[in-house]
């Protein structure tokens, strides 16, 4: 597997450190509110894959691997709220628990002689088993907490928080943040004097 393409995202950040970058590609490969979805498509989800560096055609994606992809993303996206302060979702963890359950990781050693877990499989079964190892070995590291879906609900962008105390919140400050902010001003404004 080839390192993800390093591009800048929303509000100038950073992606995400090492590895995560995968992750971080993997969940936003749908932009929520605009789109379009690489994953709405069998040849879109191949697509990624190749680009990625996975090789996607042994075995080639099926309609239902691409829809188990999509049920991963979305329930990685879900615990990247929770990193953000949303309330656990356990049907996120379930998801999780049951798609890894046929993604069989190995312990191999990288390039500097460390352990890392990798995937036994090929196709869409090793890539979700990689992007699942990788969360393993963020959560052991610590990032894991800093990878988080934007506050501003129309949006769910998965950005890498880098603020000293991981108070981050927002993909962009300038857009989500600013937009948020208006929200809660505007609610304020139609409140009833005494409910203020």
């Amino acid at each position: 597997m080839t390192e993800p393409k390093r591009v800048r995202q929303p509000g100038d950040r950073d992606v995400a450190p090492g590895r995560l970058a995968l992750v971080q590609s993997f969940v936003n490969s749908v932009n929520v509110e605009f789109g379009p979805d690489e994953f709405a498509s069998v040849a879109g989800l191949t697509r990624w894959m190749e680009r990625q560096g996975f090789a996607a055609g042994l075995p080639a994606p099926s309609e239902s691997d691409r829809r188990e992809v999509v049920e991963v993303r979305e329930a990685l996206r879900a615990l990247m709220r929770e990193n953000n302060g949303a309330t656990a979702d356990p049907a996120a963890r379930a998801v999780i628990e049951r798609v890894a359950a046929n993604c069989p990781l190995v312990l191999a050693f990288d390039e500097t002689e460390s352990p890392v877990l990798r995937p036994g499989g090929t196709g869409t079964r090793g890539m979700i088993g990689q992007v699942l190892a990788i969360v393993v070995e963020a959560a052991v590291d610590g990032t894991w907490q800093r990878l988080k879906a934007c506050h501003e609900h129309r949006c769910e962008w998965a950005f890498y928080d880098r603020s000293r105390n991981r108070s981050g919140r927002w993909c962009s400050m300038a857009v989500c943040g600013t937009r948020s902010k208006m929200q809660t001003y505007r609610r304020g404004l139609r409140a009833p004097a005494g409910a203020r």
